[in-house]
Parts: structure tokens; sequence; C-alpha cells
């Protein structure tokens, strides 16, 4: 959950500044633009943030399901058979 607080009180933080803008702006078209941007992005990033957490949790389920990989039967065998390798020639 501390993953997701900081950015949710970003977008608290859009909000709260683009209902600022919205009370003062009076008859300012440009604060109220501002402020209409501002309420925009935030909402981009909510719906940025929930399918962040759908794609996470998504992901956590499928490596949780998935079954270890066997291990190599091979891997020892290999390891005791190798041999070091010879000197090389001087040229």
């Amino acid at each position: 959950m501390g993953v997701v607080r900081a950015p949710v009180f970003g977008i608290i933080g859009l909000l709260c500044a683009a209902g600022a803008l919205i009370v003062f702006a009076g008859d300012s078209m440009a604060l109220k633009a501002t402020a209409l941007a501002l309420f925009g992005v935030a909402c981009v990033v909510a719906v940025s943030l929930v399918f962040l957490a759908i794609g996470k949790a998504e992901d956590a389920e499928r490596e949780a399901s998935k079954p270890p990989p066997p291990p190599n039967p091979h891997a020892g065998e290999a390891a005791r058979r190798s041999r070091p390798r010879p000197p090389r020639r001087p040229t």
C-alpha cells in the first residue's frame, strides 16, 4: 500500500489545485482552462494507476501459480566430468 500512497496524494493535490483555481478564477478564462487541464491530468493519472495496480496484481498471481523450473539433471555430471584445458602453446 505504501507504493500507491504517494501517487494518490499527488492526485488529491492536483484535484485540490484544480478546485482552488476554479474558485479563484472568477471571470478569467485562462485560470478556468488551467484548472480544467489540471483536473484532466489528475484523472488520467488516476486511471493509469488503477491499470498499473491491476497489472501488478495479475503479474504477482501469474508468478505465484507458475511451477518452479525442474533442476538440470546433467548439471552435476557435466561439472564432474569437466577438466581444465591444457595450456596454450607459445607462438
